[in-house]
């Protein structure tokens, strides 16, 4: 509208119309305030990919070491038990062999008694 349009206009339309312009105000106000906090929003968003990336390249680096001192673990253990096997075998080898070794003195222990009984006996027979 032109200057001379509005002068000619009543009070109640000027009103009407300076009504119309602050609801229009009003609502683009809104609009401004909902688009910066859209905006906001996604800056944020982007921030976060940003923290999320960083994030999940933190978790695999501590998932990595997780597993590497899982499988030092599992290495330690089963280096324990062979040891702990290869102990166990030879002490049941020396233990074997312990056995055996006194099974040939008692075995020979018992051939002594026997000759020895039997000289005995023929002493004791001869000496009747």
């Amino acid at each position: 509208m032109t200057d001379k349009e509005f002068k000619r206009l009543r009070r109640s339309d000027l009103i009407e119309i300076l009504y119309e312009y602050q609801q229009r105000e009003k609502a683009l106000q809104e609009e401004i305030a909902a688009l910066r906090a859209a905006l906001a929003d996604r800056e944020l968003k982007i921030q976060d990919a940003g923290t999320l990336a960083e994030a999940v390249v933190r978790l695999n680096g501590l998932f990595e070491a997780a597993q590497k001192t899982a499988d030092d673990y599992v290495e330690q253990v089963r280096l324990k038990t062979e040891r702990e096997r290869r102990a166990a075998a030879e002490a049941a080898a020396e233990q074997s062999r312990q056995t055996g070794e006194r099974t040939q003195s008692t075995g020979r222990n018992g051939k002594r008694a026997k000759k020895a009984r039997r000289s005995g006996k023929n002493s004791g027979e001869r000496g009747i």
